[in-house]
């Protein structure tokens, strides 16, 4: 939950609660295959009830859920193999600013990809899940772009890293 510091209303102790909450039993199930339209019903029925129930923008709830997927079915490789495909990467202020150098805005290109990412900067200011929808349709542009899947498209903040530069992600 070190991720959950840079600005999280709630932190530390008080959010384990918030977190356990979170339906995960029918994303871990082994024998249930995902569709996008199934994992998206069900993400942002997880991330609206733990914004409501934790007090705290859908833009943080996303992000946690998004954590704690990563953690469970990316690394862990927990439920079925179908989730990889669908599962949203955390939205951070360090993987738009890597899509903003990467994709400038003086190409006309990038212009739709640029406005849906934009709308996740800050995090905090993500206060509904249709926002929050619009980032993941620019994420799913760069995902495209970069011939990966959505969630590798997290990967993007860490380049400034690797070439030696502080990207500023927590």
């Amino acid at each position: 939950m070190s991720a959950a510091r840079q600005g999280c209303p709630v932190r530390g102790r008080k959010l384990y609660p918030f977190l356990r909450s979170v339906d995960l039993a029918p994303v871990l199930d082994q024998g249930r295959v995902w569709t996008s339209g199934e994992f998206e019903g069900w993400h942002e029925s997880q991330a609206v009830g733990l914004a409501a129930s934790a007090g705290i923008p859908i833009g943080w709830s996303a992000k946690l859920i998004n954590m704690l997927l990563k953690t469970r079915v990316y690394a862990g490789g927990e439920g079925d193999a179908s989730l990889k495909a669908v599962i949203h990467p955390p939205v951070d202020n360090a993987l738009v600013g890597e899509i903003r150098r990467r994709y400038p805005s003086r190409d006309a290109a990038n212009a739709e990809l640029r406005r849906l990412c934009d709308r996740g900067v800050p995090i905090s200011g993500i206060a509904s899940y249709d926002q929050y929808r619009d980032v993941i349709k620019g994420l799913r542009l760069v995902a495209a772009r970069e011939n990966c899947t959505l969630f590798e498209a997290e990967s993007l903040w860490s380049a400034r890293e690797a070439d030696g530069e502080d990207s500023g992600h927590a």
